[in-house]
């Protein structure tokens, strides 16, 4: 028998809505708008905030152990062939080599340069790279090997502006080809963006033991701890249930470190081999080359307006260059707000003899969102209307509306977005332009189930919380902590929580923005039920029956009587209290998404084409916010990588010979400190009643949003539409010099 429906405050301050939702029988209680916190939604420090300044934090780097061997991986120098021969005696042979194994068998393909073809161990990382020196190995190599995706076969035709040419496709045209013809005003463009590589501060890699029981212990630098159980099980020929993972600390993973890698498969099966302790840590030019990365693609668009503004068509083509691989490549995914404008969007992946694509930080969004922002901004133009307007008039998401007054009033959209008199656009060019920008994110994972946290009342007062998944930095440990110590109303001091073992309870994979709202919930309920066994532990040592007692604000109300939590947890005894929390299916609620909006202010320097972002600032919904700074910590990182996007990263690479040219980050360049302006991030909480907290994920969608905002204040700087991405000097003193041209008629 279902129980009835409770009727919730869901919402925002301001626009609130009372709405019936079934809570699942012996689910914690649903918060919502009326909920009152005292640790939730404050300014707190991370747990793990002094271990790690300290160094006691031990990531995978830092792992040790007695008779460690240290390894490495031969690769293919060539990006296309086939090997036909591989001689490793004379690498076994090297003085300290330990072990020395095939990672390709004779006959299978390489990929891409730096395909991995066999592993090393050795007693120094000296040695080990000494011993490459005496591996031989023959290929037959294939002439054609594609780097680039406008090279792929299929790619399309390209004029001399590097714009898409080919004929747009006649399938399900017909609608598309109407709307457009009655638009009042119709633009078409090709946007680029290059090859975004991972740079996570810890390398990818992982250290191996065997144990004499059979039994294989990997600390690996991962953000899916039992998905990588999993595979290196299966790799390996190991029981799930014998092989252990270890990621306590994890120095950033952004989408990369989701699957094993060769390197963690090599780790084991060396230590295997050697039955000794492995460790191979990827170096930084194999980081940038043989990890995954943010594809390539080319979006060409076409989109009308009616003499309103209103959109009525927009047609999307993209193609998407994923290295060998067809995953990951996919740049067409754009927001859906079109409201009743034909749409249309087709994607074809080409195949380049490059390394993989890997998920990045929202897979494909904001490569689409960058093209799609932009062409809002040339329609905004067309119709002449402002940006902002142009956006508002066709964003008919109420709460997204709410976000993009709020933000343009504290950014001060007016005075940015439009020139002043005298700039660039009205004769002589001052040296420095200053532009605006804006753009909006959506997002739509709320967690789920599958997933299991326990929870442990000790005697003493503290309580332990354990969970298998990993904190990749974002702070999930924390997260955990203050849910903990909001239901039992106590300090955070007394909450110690332990993430990162495959021996604890099932956790998700970080990646998604699936963790907070998968786990959040999941930990209340294990408090639920603690509090519960510990409300019929006091009541026998009472004498009173278990539904007499009642615990409220971090206290055990017994009649007249009222034991503080460490009082209450005497009755606990030697043996602690365990409870284990499941995570419930999403209900009904107030919304199935997240909305966020952005805007930026940049300078352009018109001698050098250099762009600085002056001034960012972003709104964003995640539900309810339970860790204030690390939230806002999320948000400004994401501008942070946004600008990074936008202005510096691009992979070079050698046409003929399929390798990376600036694979260190000396030369591959990101975002620094003096690259970064002042951010604010507005968190704007929301009570959306899907599950017992109302968390909502957060790591992607600020992500979507930036690279476009930066991009569009460019262009509003500059008077000139910038279609390609990074944003370097060369590309904006070549639209300078064409804006120029134009003016003076050539």
């Amino acid at each position: 028998m279902k129980p009835d429906p409770i009727e919730l405050t869901l919402g925002y301050a301001g626009a609130e809505k009372q709405v019936k939702v079934e809570v699942p029988a012996g689910d914690a209680p649903h918060w919502d708008l009326r909920t009152r916190f005292t640790q939730v939604g404050g300014e707190h420090d991370r747990v793990d905030a002094v271990a790690k300044v300290t160094g006691r934090a031990r990531y995978t780097y830092d792992i040790t152990l007695p008779g460690l061997l240290l390894g490495t991986l031969a690769r293919s120098p060539h990006p296309r062939g086939k090997l036909v021969a591989l001689d490793l005696s004379g690498v076994a042979a090297m003085p300290g080599v330990r072990a020395v194994i095939p990672l390709k068998e004779i006959g299978h393909q390489v990929r891409f340069v730096g395909d991995p073809i066999a592993a090393i161990a050795a007693d120094t990382l000296h040695a080990a790279k000494d011993a490459l020196a005496k591996l031989t190995a023959q290929y037959e190599l294939t002439p054609d090997a594609p780097i680039d995706l406008r090279d792929a076969d299929g790619a399309p035709t390209l004029d001399d502006a590097g714009n898409v040419s080919s004929p747009w496709p006649a399938k399900g045209n017909e609608d598309i080809e109407q709307a457009l013809a009655g638009a009042a005003h119709v633009a078409e463009g090709t946007w680029s963006v290059e090859v975004q590589t991972h740079s996570s501060l810890e390398s990818h890699g992982a250290v191996s033991r065997w144990n004499d029981d059979g039994s294989v212990d990997v600390w690996c630098s991962t953000q899916a701890t039992f998905g990588v159980r999993q595979g290196l099980a299966e790799a390996a020929g190991v029981p799930v249930d014998k092989l252990r993972v270890h990621a306590e600390y994890v120095g950033g993973g952004f989408g990369s470190k989701f699957v094993p890698g060769t390197e963690a498969l090599a780790a084991v099966l060396l230590a295997r081999e050697a039955k000794a302790p492995v460790k191979l840590m990827l170096d930084r030019y194999e980081e940038h080359t043989c990890t995954g990365n943010r594809p390539s693609a080319l979006m060409r668009i076409r989109a009308g307006v009616d003499a309103a503004g209103k959109l009525v068509a927009f047609d999307w083509q993209s193609f998407g260059g994923p290295g060998f691989s067809g995953s990951g490549g996919r740049a067409v995914h754009v927001r859906s707000w079109f409201g009743n404008a034909k749409t249309r969007a087709e994607h074809v992946d080409l195949t380049t003899f490059t390394d993989a694509a890997r998920a990045m930080r929202a897979p494909g969004w904001p490569q689409g969102n960058f093209a799609a922002e932009g062409m809002l901004d040339e329609l905004a133009a067309k119709a002449g209307m402002d940006p902002l307007a142009f956006r508002l008039l066709n964003d008919g998401d109420e709460l997204r509306q709410h976000e993009w007054r709020l933000g343009a009033e504290r950014f001060g959209w007016q005075e940015r977005v439009n020139p002043k008199p005298g700039s660039a656009r009205d004769g002589e060019s001052p040296r420095y332009l200053r532009g605006a920008g804006c753009a909006a994110a959506t997002w739509g994972q709320l967690g789920g189930t599958g997933n299991s946290v326990l929870c442990r009342l000790h005697q003493d007062g503290t309580i332990e919380v354990r969970n298998g998944a990993q904190d990749i930095g974002t702070g999930m440990k924390t997260v955990l902590a203050l849910l903990m110590a909001e239901d039992f109303g106590v300090p955070t001091s007394r909450v110690k929580v332990t993430m990162g073992h495959t021996t604890d309870p099932v956790g998700p994979a970080s990646g998604g923005s699936t963790t907070t709202p998968s786990l959040a919930p999941t930990a209340r309920h294990a408090a639920q039920l603690a509090k519960q066994e510990l409300l019929e532990r006091v009541a026998a040592k009472l004498g009173m029956a278990p539904a007499e007692l009642r615990y409220e604000s971090g206290k055990v109300l017994a009649g007249e009587r009222s034991l503080s939590f460490e009082e209450a947890c005497r009755a606990i005894g030697p043996n602690p209290i365990e409870a284990m929390g499941r995570r419930f299916r999403n209900g009904e609620g107030y919304r199935d998404s997240v909305a966020g909006c952005q805007f930026a202010e940049v300078r352009v320097d018109t001698a050098t084409g250099a762009v600085a972002v002056t001034k960012m600032l972003a709104v964003q919904d995640c539900g309810l916010v339970i860790a204030k700074k690390l939230a806002e910590s999320q948000v400004i990182g994401a501008m942070i990588q946004g600008i990074s996007y936008a202005l510096h990263e691009q992979r070079i690479m050698d046409r003929r010979l399929g390798r990376m040219m600036n694979g260190d980050l000396s030369w591959y360049k990101i975002a620094g400190p003096r690259d970064v302006p002042p951010m604010e991030a507005i968190l704007f909480s929301v009570a959306n009643g899907k599950n017992n907290t109302g968390a909502a994920g957060l790591g992607e969608p600020p992500s979507v949003a930036a690279p476009a905002a930066v991009a569009n204040a460019v262009s509003n700087a500059i008077g000139v539409r910038m279609r390609s991405l990074p944003i370097t000097p060369d590309k904006v003193l070549a639209a300078l010099a064409s804006r120029r041209g134009k003016q003076e008629g050539r």
